[in-house]
C-alpha cells in the first residue's frame, strides 16, 4: 500500500513532467524587449514548507502596470514539529511510525493573492521581484492516524496477530506497536475544520520570456482554525498553524480578447 510520502512524491513527479511539457509546448519567439503587457496569466507548482509539502495553482490578471490579482488554490500536508519516527526493535520487519500521533493533517486553501511589482527585469533578462500578500478560506482535514498493534492471542508470547487501531496513549505503549497502518485506513473518518489563512512573501521571476513564467517564491503563511485541529494525542486542539514556505512555479501569460 502506498504511503502518503510516496503518493506526494508521485504527484511532484507528475507535476514536474507537466512543467517540462508546458515549457516545450508553448515555446515561441518572445523576450523581455517585447513591451506588450499581457493581461491574463496562470501558474502551477510545488509548495515546500517547514512542516510539509503540497501543490498549488493560481489564475488571474493584471489590474495595472504594477499590480496583479490572482485566485489561488493550494493543497498541503501539515505535520507537528514534535513528530519523531520510531521502529519497534523487538520485531523483525516492523514498520516506521510516529509515536503519539493522532491525526494526519492537511490544508485546502482557496483565496485571493495580490502581487505588486518591485523591480522590473532589465532588457537582457534577469530577475523580476514582486511583493505578494493575500489570504482566504482554509479547510483543515484531519484523517485519523492508525497503527498496527501487536496482540498476544496465545497468552504466553508464542502467537501474535496484528490489529489496526487508532493511537490511544492510555493503551498503546511503544513495545506493542508494530508500525503504521496503511494510509487508506481511516479515510472514511476524516473531520473538517474550516478557518482562514493569511500569506505574504516575495516572488522572484527569472528567464528571458514574458509569456513563459518561471519563478521562486518565499514567504510566510498562517492558518487559523477556530474549532482547532489536533495532530498529536498529548496536546489540545491547535488553532493557529504558522509556517514558512518555498514555491517553485511555472506558468504562462497571454491576452484574451
Amino acid at each position: 500500500m502506498l504511503s502518503f510520502r510516496k503518493i506526494s512524491l508521485l504527484l511532484i513527479l507528475i507535476f514536474s513532467g507537466l512543467f517540462v511539457y508546458a515549457q516545450f509546448d508553448t515555446e515561441e519567439v518572445d523576450s523581455v524587449e517585447n513591451k506588450i503587457l499581457y493581461n491574463k496569466q496562470y501558474t502551477y507548482g510545488v509548495t515546500l514548507h517547514n512542516l510539509g509539502l503540497g501543490i498549488n495553482f493560481r489564475t488571474g490578471g493584471r489590474q495595472s502596470i504594477f499590480k496583479t490579482r490572482m485566485i489561488e488554490f493550494e493543497f498541503v500536508s501539515m505535520r507537528s514539529y514534535r513528530q519523531v519516527k520510531l521502529v519497534n526493535p523487538y520485531f523483525v520487519n516492523s514498520r516506521r511510525y510516529v509515536y503519539g500521533k493522532y491525526n494526519d493533517a492537511f490544508f485546502l486553501r482557496a483565496g485571493v493573492i495580490w502581487k505588486k511589482l518591485l523591480n522590473r527585469k532589465p532588457y537582457w533578462g534577469g530577475v523580476e521581484v514582486r511583493m505578494l500578500y493575500g489570504g482566504g478560506f482554509s479547510l483543515g482535514l484531519g484523517k485519523p492516524y492508525y497503527l498496527y498493534v501487536i496482540e498476544d492471542i496465545s497468552g504466553n508470547g508464542t502467537q501474535f496477530v496484528l490489529k489496526e487501531e487508532r493511537f490511544n496513549p492510555e493503551k498503546h505503549s511503544s513495545t506493542i506497536i508494530y508500525g503504521r497502518a496503511p494510509f487508506t485506513t481511516g479515510l472514511g473518518e476524516i473531520t473538517l475544520h474550516p478557518g482562514v489563512y493569511l500569506k505574504a512573501g516575495l516572488n522572484f521571476e527569472y528567464g528571458s520570456k514574458n509569456t513563459s513564467i518561471k519563478s521562486l517564491e518565499i514567504g510566510g503563511v498562517v492558518d487559523v482554525l477556530p474549532t482547532g485541529l489536533s495532530i498529536m494525542a498529548d496536546r489540545t486542539d491547535q488553532i493557529v498553524f504558522p509556517g514558512l514556505y518555498l514555491n517553485i512555479n511555472f506558468g504562462k501569460r497571454y491576452n484574451k480578447y
